[in-house]
């Protein structure tokens, strides 16, 4: 054992070492004789509590107790005769009892401090300085360095100062019997048997090992309070600083708290803290570790200025506190380690969090949502490595009790975890969409109601009925348009005619997602399966990487008190979608910010995000990300503990919540401050427009409709909700492909569509090199615009009447093409 004096193996970090310092601290042990313990004047001058009775003192009182004296002595001088083989109590263990765990973010810094009911962290004596080891001897045993474990004069001057008390005021124990008699198992009662294998243990220790090893037991194990167990934990937990930086005032004012720490606290009695200071330093002085000069210049330090409180069993950091828990968890359950150990093991944990982006996250939603009748919220972010950089559990961020309750952000379904993300889904149908070979320029009809009846989107047996928020109705529109106004009846006949469920649950295990089985069906794309603000953050940070996917990652490292690495994790990505794919879901994400349902979370960098929102506004949710992090917020309150009914969003602060309000607020709060850390920021590529165009099929005219009506008369353009749109029987607008073209003022006839675009000169002549002119592609020639039908004859009146026919035959034109057969080409005349 190192610091043995037989050479075998022990606790010991440090082999035992002859220094400089600690040839000092012998000599000054042997330049002066000890004197009384610093304060045992102020103990023994105190009457309080006593029988009011004459007491004698000096000789008379030495004589009426010379028994006591006696007896003390003999007990003195048997102890050193079988301290050898008195007791058969085995030395302590290695290891000075249990030490704290700790746990760190991606930088190296502290996040939290596991412990039980001892905050502990144990290093060698040559890290904690020498200042602080000569004053714990000055204070606590000056003759340390010469007796052999027990100190018969302290004995004796001990005796001596308890008779004049009156009263046992004043012990006798050496360090190391301080160090035996809590882990020796000695006992702590008050009995002479008891000190006697107290006194026999510490000259047991004494034989085994050197005096550094012993002291360094000491440091490492001795009560300083504020749950603070020895010297570096000490110093951590009063002046934030390792235990080697101590400076003089400091070291005196901790080695005079020892015997009795919650005495001299700062918020309690800030008059004490300098009396105990300098009683410390008159004991250097007087000891020989210090001079006059050293003793008056930390006199007149100001210790309330140097005190910075850190982290104690007494008063844990709400600091992250979610991802704390979450690790705790983990660490118990994935890793295997044991609560005592993680509690006492002294184990090193490395995290991938970021505390400067954590606290982005907790300043994101405090700062959005901080009173008590506010919705519950999630939010996670994670890098293209799929290392989680911040966690925020639930809204009340302060709170370390609640973070031990429910996660919000990471806690699974199987574990009551997991809401709808409403029409944040949609883009895992988008990549199923594009990787089934179609384009995103293909169109679909968009009305605000739509039934489909096939059998593979059957809702309970009954067709499926969808419609837009707030029954919008969009005309026909491309993929693009579809994903940033959120269009649900699109993405249903996505799901219907090239999706399928089969294929958005393939396209969701790719991403990361988990959809259970008994959620297979149309409705999907719509985001009604639980899900979790982890699954989502991975799979859209997987559309900015471009199709690799990340294992999440929390813990990078546990390394043991010896440095010893027990457990470590790298990342991993896996290419589980088409690069073109996820680049093309990435750039209409991206559109979506800059003008679409997500605009409330545009930022002053490329970012792309969709916004969602539950059936009745029940979830809300923001996902969003760049090319260097992905961020998912959720909002919604919990069930109800009763009814197990969830709250719905209608009014919260006077507002139904959607993706795009509250979550989208907390999303740019936080991106806009966690991605400063970043030099640089990229954008994403584009993609190449690839695979098939699919086009709308036309809606079945209604039979009959009614036209157009004028403006200024009822049901005009603004007035009945239809901008003056011709409806049908059921108030449906009429499609635009039904309605006849509008009779122009003169014979040139108005194009109502393209029939390509394909520019072509003005009309131009026959030549020799060009006997039939056709359209040419030429940027300075205008489109080729032709009518699949005449224009209708004008209206016998102004006032216009119901189209009988939308169908009308064709009327040759003496400008007939032959690109396009009955084509009227709309040429500058």
């Amino acid at each position: 054992m190192a610091g043995r004096r037989k050479g075998s193996s022990g606790f010991g970090v440090v082999n035992a070492r002859s220094r400089p310092s600690a040839s000092r601290r012998h000599a000054a042990a042997r330049k002066r004789p000890p004197a009384a313990r610093p304060g045992s004047a102020a103990r023994s001058s105190s009457g309080r509590g006593r029988s009011s009775r004459p007491r004698a003192t000096g000789f008379e009182a030495i004589l009426r107790k010379w028994w006591l004296i006696l007896a003390m002595i003999v007990a003195g001088f048997v102890l050193l005769k079988v301290a050898g083989f008195l007791t058969d109590i085995p030395l302590p263990e290695a290891a000075p009892g249990a030490q704290s765990s700790k746990l760190y973010d991606s930088q190296g810094e502290l996040i939290y401090t596991f412990h039980g009911t001892e905050n502990r962290t144990i290093v060698p004596l040559a890290q904690i300085s020498d200042t602080l080891q000569e004053a714990v001897v000055a204070a606590e045993d000056r003759s340390f360095y010469t007796h052999p474990g027990v100190s018969i004069k302290g004995i004796v001057r001990a005796a001596l100062s308890n008779v004049q008390a009156g009263e046992v005021g004043q012990g006798a124990s050496t360090i190391t019997q301080q160090y035996a008699r809590t882990f020796a198992e000695v006992g702590k009662e008050r009995t002479l048997t008891r000190k006697i294998r107290e006194a026999s243990m510490a000259i047991k220790i004494e034989r085994e090992y050197s005096k550094d090893k012993i002291l360094e037991f000491y440091l490492n194990t001795v009560y300083f309070g504020r749950g603070a167990y020895g010297a570096e934990a000490a110093a951590q937990a009063y002046f934030k600083k390792p235990a080697r930086d101590l400076d003089l005032a400091e070291a005196a004012y901790l080695s005079g708290i020892i015997r009795s720490p919650s005495r001299y606290q700062q918020e309690t009695n800030p008059e004490g803290v300098p009396v105990i200071r300098d009683r410390v330093l008159v004991s250097m002085r007087e000891a020989g570790f210090i001079g006059p000069e050293q003793e008056q210049a930390a006199k007149e330090v100001d210790l309330a200025t140097r005190f910075k409180f850190g982290l104690s069993a007494e008063l844990d950091s709400p600091r992250a506190g979610y991802f704390v828990e979450y690790i705790r968890k983990l660490l118990l359950r994935e890793f295997k380690i044991e609560e005592k150990d993680l509690l006492g093991g002294g184990l090193k944990i490395y995290t991938t969090l970021d505390l400067r982006m954590q606290d982005a996250a907790e300043n994101a939603v405090r700062t959005t949502l901080d009173a008590d009748t506010d919705p519950e919220v999630g939010l996670i972010a994670m890098d293209p490595l799929g290392q989680v950089k911040a966690m925020v559990g639930g809204r009340n961020v302060d709170d370390p009790q609640r973070a031990r309750g429910f996660n919000f952000a990471a806690n699974q379904p199987g574990e009551d975890g997991g809401r709808q993300a409403g029409s944040a889904f949609k883009p895992i149908a988008l990549a199923a969409f594009v990787d089934e070979g179609k384009s995103i320029k293909s169109s679909f009809a968009a009305p605000g109601k739509i039934t489909i009846d096939s059998r593979l989107c059957l809702n309970e047996g009954k067709p499926w009925e969808v419609s837009n928020f707030e029954n919008s109705s969009y005309g026909n529109l491309d993929m693009t348009q579809a994903t940033t106004r959120s269009v649900n009846t699109i993405y249903a006949q996505m799901m219907d005619k090239v999706v399928s469920p089969k294929k958005f649950m393939a396209m969701a295990d790719k991403l990361g997602v988990d959809i259970p089985s008994v959620d297979e069906g149309c409705a999907l794309t719509l985001g009604t399966s639980p899900v979790t603000p982890m699954e989502m953050a991975r799979a859209y940070i997987t559309f900015a990487s471009r199709g690799k996917r990340p294992d999440p990652l929390m813990v990078l490292k546990v390394v043991s008190p010896t440095g010893e690495t027990l457990i470590e994790r790298k990342p991993r990505t896996e290419q589980t979608v088409n690069q073109n794919v996820a680049d093309s879901v990435s750039w209409i994400l991206k559109q979506n910010i800059l003008g679409g349902t997500g605009s409330a979370a545009k930022l002053p960098w490329p970012a792309m995000g969709k916004t969602g929102t539950a059936q009745d506004h029940q979830d809300a949710s923001f996902v969003g990300a760049t090319p260097e992090l992905a961020a998912a917020v959720w909002m919604g309150f919990p069930p109800d503990p009763t009814t197990k009914e969830i709250p719905l969003m209608q009014n919260v602060r006077g507002k139904r919540v959607t993706g795009g309000s509250f979550p989208a607020t907390i999303w740019k709060k936080f991106m806009a401050e966690a991605l400063k850390v970043y030099d640089k920021h990229s954008d994403f590529p584009s993609p190449k427009i690839t695979g098939e165009v699919l086009e709308p099929k036309p809606v079945p005219c209604p039979s009959p409709f009614v036209p157009r009506p004028q403006e200024g008369t009822p049901g005009a353009a603004g007035t009945d909700g239809t901008d003056g749109a011709l409806v049908g029987e059921d108030g449906e607008p009429v499609p635009d492909h039904c309605i006849a073209p509008a009779p122009s003022p003169t014979p040139t006839p108005t194009p109502t569509e393209f029939c390509g675009e394909f520019p072509f000169p003005t009309c131009a002549s026959p030549g020799p090199n060009n006997p039939t002119p056709k359209p040419t592609r030429s940027p300075d020639c205008p489109f080729l615009r032709c009518l699949l039908q005449p224009p209708p004859p004008p209206p016998p009146s102004p006032t216009p009447s119901p189209v009988a026919s939308p169908k009308p035959s064709p009327t040759p034109s003496p400008r007939e093409t032959d690109m396009f057969p009955p084509c009227f080409p709309s040429c500058p005349p």
